[in-house]
């Protein structure tokens, strides 16, 4: 296949996922039913959970996963019913689930391999449950519907508008000895989308929050997210994996599609709580 054609199944495949998932996405953003949001959003991070354990804990280790996951759903319902306490007292009965299932389910042969395998489950906790948990945080902010819709639109339209710009544009390397296909024209592409995503939010966020603000967040966004991507890259380079799976029709799993959000969640969250604070 030539560049050229993988680059045209490229795009077909990015929209074709895009019109997938944006309906209930968005359902779950704007809709004031608590459990629409923790289903959508927690069917999300079981996915990204799957995808995680089958690369980094086994495929075969079926059990952890599942603890991985009910420790997953602990941290987001502890976030939307309860806040951030709750999101810490969920996340500590997630590595709990971990901690029983290594001392009770392992040889004592396996010493090393312990140490190994609950590193990673710690991570992917401290990756995927805690940081996509704050969707639920920002949930609960004033107008939180608006500000989670933000921080999915300025993060979509900077990773999308990297892909085209570099693509067309191409030039140097981002960092190539973690991702080679990154450039730095892709980012400026990025950082002007989220701009421009900040600047179309100013009709629908709340007044009293500086547009000038809110600008710099999102350009920040646009950075702070490539920063994401290149983490997940990192991971991925490290096990010898191209993509996380081949979920969303031939161009990566839902957890390559998720890298950037799960570094941007927590950041917009931070801003808001900031700027209501007493």
């Amino acid at each position: 296949m030539s560049s050229r054609e993988s680059l045209t199944k490229g795009v077909l495949s990015r929209w074709l996922v895009a019109l997938v998932l944006i309906p209930p996405v968005a359902v779950a953003i704007f809709m004031a039913n608590t459990l629409a949001i923790l289903g959508v959003v927690g069917v999300l991070g079981a996915i990204c959970w799957w995808e995680f354990a089958a690369n980094l804990l086994g495929r075969e280790r079926v059990g952890l996963l599942a603890l991985a996951i009910l420790g997953w759903l602990a941290t987001a319902a502890g976030a939307l019913f309860y806040g951030p306490l709750g999101q810490a007292l969920g996340l500590t009965a997630a590595l709990a689930l971990g901690a029983f299932y290594l001392m009770w389910a392992l040889p004592a042969a396996e010493d090393r391999a312990a140490v190994n395998l609950i590193a990673r489950y710690g991570l992917g906790h401290m990756y995927i449950s805690f940081l996509l948990s704050f969707a639920f945080l920002i949930k609960q902010e004033h107008f939180g519907g608006r500000w989670l819709f933000f921080a999915v639109l300025a993060t979509s339209l900077a990773d999308t508008a990297a892909f085209y710009v570099g693509s067309w544009l191409k030039g140097p390397k981002l960092y190539p000895k973690v991702s080679p296909n990154k450039t730095i024209s892709g980012l400026a592409g990025g950082c002007l989308a989220a701009l421009a995503a900040g600047v179309l939010s100013f009709s629908y966020l709340p007044l009293e929050f500086p547009r000038a603000s809110i600008a710099a967040l999102s350009l920040g966004l646009a950075l702070w997210g490539a920063v994401g991507d290149l983490f997940e890259s990192a991971l991925k380079r490290a096990m010898g994996l191209k993509d996380t799976s081949t979920l969303l029709l031939g161009h990566g799993g839902l957890w390559d599609r998720m890298d950037s959000i799960l570094f941007n969640l927590p950041a917009v969250y931070f801003y808001v709580s900031l700027q209501t604070a007493p």
